[in-house]
């Protein structure tokens, strides 16, 4: 009887031990996490929407193809507007049917800017001071390159002013850069800090091509260095069946500050082998570049008058419009 009472004892441990180790099938143990939002941080570290993809290379000096880097519209994002100014203000123009040409396409959307005549040439002194009333004022609000490395406001920014007569495009830039770098003369000025000139001379004839020809010129202007030993100089990057300097141009530079340079050109007419004429329309667009790391492009900062901007696609360019 006491053997046969052992055995049963230990059996029944046997079953209480077994029913404790092992949870029928199906059990399933709830446990209430402790509830919270993603963390931020982390998230932040992960985010690759302002880098630039790593296939994008320095462009080669050539003069056989254009050689700024192709930009993708979809990552060309405009900036909230600059900080204005008392002597900077943009101005919106309304078109009337004195200056746009009947039966031609519509208007550019990202742009469209207005020249006025000037019936006495500007004094070239490194400002627009004594013309810049006489016509319109506009800013480059929008990245076309390089919004990874722009900073704030004091890091670049640019405003600039644009006028003609039946000799000369004239154009004055007033450029906000808290370091001025422009090393290269020549052909190599786009490594440096420049501002460049985008002009389709037959907008009508190809509005809606989407590659560069003959007519489309890409224009760069250095104001050199501020001792002089860099020359101030333009070059002709495009078409590139005729890139080189182009002496013709006057220019004239002031730094007027640590950060604050201005830059003046008169530009002939006779360099994109037209004759201008009032109501007479031109794709158009105004850059500036800023590379605070000259050994490297991929540090450079392009602003533009243009949205969306790419260079090798006249159609993302603005318009300007010859007003007399």
């Amino acid at each position: 009887m006491k053997k046969t009472t052992i055995l049963l004892s230990s059996l029944l441990i046997s079953m209480l031990l077994m029913t404790a180790c092992n949870l029928p099938f199906g059990y399933t143990i709830t446990r209430t996490d402790a509830e919270g939002t993603p963390n931020a941080t982390l998230t932040a570290l992960f985010d690759t929407s302002h880098n630039i993809p790593a296939t994008i290379t320095p462009p080669l000096i050539a003069t056989s193809t254009a050689f700024l880097p192709t930009l993708e519209l979809v990552t060309a994002t405009p900036e909230p507007t600059l900080t204005e100014t008392a002597t900077i203000t943009p101005v919106v123009i309304v078109v009337t049917a004195t200056t746009a040409p009947t039966n031609a396409p519509a208007v550019r959307g990202n742009a469209q800017l207005y020249a006025n005549y000037l019936g006495t040439a500007p004094v070239q002194d490194g400002t627009y001071a004594e013309w810049v009333e006489k016509t319109n004022k506009y800013t480059m609000p929008n990245f076309a390159w390089g919004k990874a490395n722009w900073v704030n406001h004091a890091d670049l920014e640019g405003a600039f002013a644009v006028a003609w007569d039946y000799d000369y495009l004239y154009l004055g830039f007033k450029i906000t850069d808290d370091i001025y770098n422009q090393p290269y003369a020549g052909g190599n000025i786009y490594n440096g800090d420049t501002v460049e000139v985008l002009l389709d001379t037959n907008l009508l004839g190809d509005f809606y091509t989407t590659s560069l020809s003959s007519d489309d010129y890409q224009l760069g202007i250095s104001a050199g260095s501020p001792s002089g030993s860099i020359e101030t100089g333009a070059y002709l990057f495009y078409p590139s069946s005729v890139a080189g300097k182009r002496s013709q141009v006057v220019i004239s530079k002031q730094f007027e500050s640590a950060t604050v340079y201005r830059i003046e050109a008169a530009i002939p007419w006779s360099i994109y082998g037209i004759t201008p004429s009032a109501g007479m329309r031109l794709g158009f667009a105004v850059n500036v570049d800023d590379n605070d790391n000259v050994d490297s492009y991929k540090k450079m900062t392009m602003l533009s008058s243009a949205y969306g901007l790419s260079v090798f696609n006249p159609t993302t360019w603005g318009e300007l419009v010859l007003v007399k």
